[in-house]
């Protein structure tokens, strides 16, 4: 029970990663809230844990929104009077595009949610965190895409490279105040983000599609949901208590080819 009496700010709580990671905090004693633009998918987060509501708080925000953001923080800090870990995860892709081809309101719509929706959040967590003595951990999903490149993804490629050096330059800033800040960076994972992303096309080239996903990765296959939140775990957890600024791959190997 790695987090028991811990609470636990996860945004895009309402799927995918974000919903596995509920769930796996929560297994460990946590107390989570949960925020999501969407309400069904906090509603269905929180009928798969089936705890009555008990440590899982549902908050529906906009992370691009700052005063939905900072109104969520408080909502998640009034739980128990404190905030311990944050995992800011919720995010967004672009249609398939080339770098001249996206539209001004698709490239600024990324930006707002994976970039500025992840410094909204910060910047409020971190300001709860100041007043604790304990500081505080917070994760950030980054991407294999923050450090690579991907044709037809310059808008996501770089919001997720933007993240990351969001995510180190304040590791240093709050070092010294025990604010440990990370990134987490899945490679292929199958998640509502990667349906959208192979939309358009028919369920036998969606299937191949993953494959060749898979088969980008030395370990050949995709990453689970709770592969990336078992890393998230632990970078939240006192196992990394000396662990800030990092940036871990969780890829199946495709960073180190």
């Amino acid at each position: 029970m790695r987090f028991d009496g811990k609470t636990v700010m996860i945004t895009g709580a309402g799927s995918g990663i974000g919903q596995e990671a509920a769930a796996a905090f929560i297994a460990e004693g946590a107390t989570v809230a949960g925020i999501d633009l969407s309400e069904g998918g906090l509603a269905s987060t929180g009928n798969m844990l089936g705890d009555g509501g008990r440590r899982f708080h549902a908050i529906v925000a906009n992370v691009g929104d700052e005063r939905a953001v900072r109104a969520a923080v408080e909502e998640a800090h009034s739980i128990n009077g404190r905030l311990d870990i944050a995992f800011n995860n919720a995010g967004i892709t672009q249609s398939s595009s080339l770098a001249a081809d996206i539209p001004v309101d698709e490239f600024e719509r990324v930006l707002r949610i994976n970039v500025m929706g992840v410094w909204l959040c910060m910047r409020e967590q971190i300001r709860l965190m100041l007043q604790q003595a304990s500081g505080g951990a917070i994760v950030n999903t980054a991407s294999f895409l923050s450090v690579h490149s991907m044709a037809m993804q310059t808008a996501y490629v770089a919001s997720k490279a933007a993240v990351l050096g969001m995510s180190k330059n304040a590791a240093i800033e709050y070092a010294e105040q025990n604010i440990r800040i990370n990134c987490v960076a899945p490679g292929g994972t199958p998640t509502g983000m990667m349906k959208q992303s192979l939309s358009g096309l028919d369920s036998d080239a969606e299937v191949a599609a993953r494959q060749a996903i898979a088969d980008m990765h030395p370990m050949k296959r995709l990453a689970t949901t709770r592969d990336i939140a078992n890393a998230v775990m632990f970078l939240s957890s006192q196992e990394a208590a000396f662990v800030t600024g990092i940036f871990l791959p969780v890829d199946g190997g495709w960073s180190a080819l």
